[in-house]
């Protein structure tokens, strides 16, 4: 991918090493289970307020019949379907590049800030493996809190570039 493309701020004699971007799929879906969960309760709170507001209706029961499965069909989309299209539409905003000096990270979904991390300060790392060639990177620096490069499409394309490799800490899933 071409470094115009990304918009990188670069500083004067720095250049570009490694960038790239998550694999999609597995940025959208790495929480699958969560979502799994949070689906299937807003399917169950969605029927209960359905009944809910019948009963209400129809019965005269009291109107928490039907408040109480509305507040938790918010929280269960939110838990479930709503962060997988939260991921997809925030998928597109992330990017990552490692220069000979720094870490630039761009991971909002609203604005184009670059959080940038010094090489320099750079002490260890965490890789939890997703597959062969797909994993998440924890990258921990000096007086920072740690920062996650999520669903790296062949990591060993970035990790031969940093400082010291002998610091990896491998995670299964």
């Amino acid at each position: 991918m071409s470094q115009g493309r990304f918009n990188w701020s670069l500083q004067d004699g720095e250049s570009v090493l490694w960038q790239g971007r998550p694999a999609p799929r597995c940025y959208t879906f790495r929480h699958w289970l969560q979502a799994t969960f949070g689906t299937i309760l807003y399917l169950a709170s969605c029927f209960w307020l359905m009944v809910g507001v019948q009963l209400v209706r129809s019965q005269g029961y009291s109107w928490w019949l039907a408040v109480a499965p509305f507040f938790l069909a918010l929280a269960a989309f939110a838990v479930g379907p709503g962060q997988l299209i939260l991921a997809r539409l925030r998928w597109e905003k992330v990017f990552y590049a490692l220069t000979d000096q720094r870490l630039l990270v761009r991971n909002r979904m609203f604005g184009s800030k670059t959080v940038s991390y010094q090489l320099c300060d750079y002490k260890k790392m965490k890789q939890k493996q997703y597959g062969q060639n797909l994993s998440s990177i924890r990258l921990f620096f000096k007086e920072t809190i740690p920062v996650t490069l999520e669903c790296i499409e062949h990591p060993e394309n970035f990790l031969c570039h940093l400082p010291d490799n002998d610091s990896i800490e491998e995670v299964s899933v």
